[in-house]
């Protein structure tokens, strides 16, 4: 399914937004949900980090914060459509008289919005959430236009970094390679960090191995000192995009004889440079899921989670 995110970026250019939108401005936007539905939010906030002069909040947790108003908008991801977490700040969005739009495969969130009368984008079924990240992230966007709320210019030139080429699969290749039997650390800016958080959660639930996110420039002032004894088995990958602060990143790490791998972005934009980080990442931690012999569709521990949680909580929507 990842070789196909160009094809299904470009179907989900054709959803429809069903609803009426409020005839307002919002004092604050609220984007929430989990796992692969919840990295949508952080793309979002970075691409409008400078641009928005509307506070713009990520939620992923059960909770809405305490200040969510009449005056907030909302917007519920969950592919399935049946996660707790956010089926819970959903109800609690609702309860605090928000503005709440949806964005889901189908699931009790779906049925939610249509029986409360809430704005929806369906995306299609059938996909792991994590391979369904530019249907959600295209229907999230459309979403937030319909209500007025312009957060990309381009959107279809943006795409094209997501075609499948010989020279994206040498990179994951690369990438892979590099990763293999070690506990890779991925360094961003803050304005990169939803490619890293993706890369992290990739690894995680494909590649079945543990890894760790710095963010620069926080990195400086902490996770810094940390380097100046790394374990044999840390690997640093180094999102880069031409910024000069990373270089320093990358130089400051191979003069500690760190194994550092420079990942160099593709895009003329922001959007479609996180698109670029996002699309190799996934691609990456399936060929590590290769060579370390595991099924990267799988994720029991996630499942273990979940029932834990259908034991202990029930949702009524």
């Amino acid at each position: 399914m990842y070789i196909k995110w160009y094809e299904l970026a470009t179907k989900a250019m054709g959803y429809e937004v069903i609803g009426k939108p409020a005839i307002k401005e919002f004092k604050d936007i609220i984007i929430t949900g989990m796992g692969g539905s919840g990295i949508v939010g952080d793309v979002i906030y970075s691409l409008l980090y400078t641009r928005s002069r509307t506070p713009i909040t990520v939620v992923k947790d059960f909770r809405m914060p305490g200040w969510v108003s009449k005056d907030s908008l909302v917007c519920v991801i969950s592919y399935s459509g049946n996660t707790l977490e956010t089926l819970s700040a959903a109800l609690d969005a609702m309860n605090a008289g928000a503005e709440v739009c949806v964005v889901a495969s189908g699931g009790k969130l779906l049925e939610f919005a249509i029986s409360k009368g809430l704005t929806y984008v369906k995306v299609d079924q059938g996909l792991a959430p994590r391979a369904a990240f530019p249907l959600l992230l295209i229907a999230t966007l459309k979403a937030l236009e319909f209500y007025g709320i312009n957060v990309h210019g381009n959107l279809g030139r943006s795409l094209n970094v997501l075609k499948y080429t010989s020279e994206v699969d040498s990179v994951a290749k690369e990438l892979a390679f590099f990763i293999f039997n070690s506990l890779p650390v991925i360094l961003s800016s803050c304005r990169l960090y939803p490619i890293a958080m993706r890369f992290k959660n990739e690894l995680n639930e494909n590649s079945k191995i543990m890894a760790k996110v710095e963010v620069i420039p926080e990195w400086g002032h902490n996770d810094i000192v940390g380097w100046e004894l790394p374990l044999d088995v840390i690997r640093a990958v180094v999102v880069y995009d031409g910024d000069p602060l990373m270089e320093f990143v990358a130089r400051f790490l191979r003069d500690l004889k760190v194994p550092t791998y420079v990942f160099n972005l593709e895009g003329d934009d922001l959007l479609s440079k996180i698109l670029y980080g996002v699309y190799v990442a996934g691609l990456a931690s399936i060929y590590l899921a290769e060579l370390r012999k595991v099924d990267p569709v799988v994720t029991r521990s996630i499942d273990r989670y979940k029932e834990f949680l259908n034991s202990r909580i029930s949702i009524n929507a």
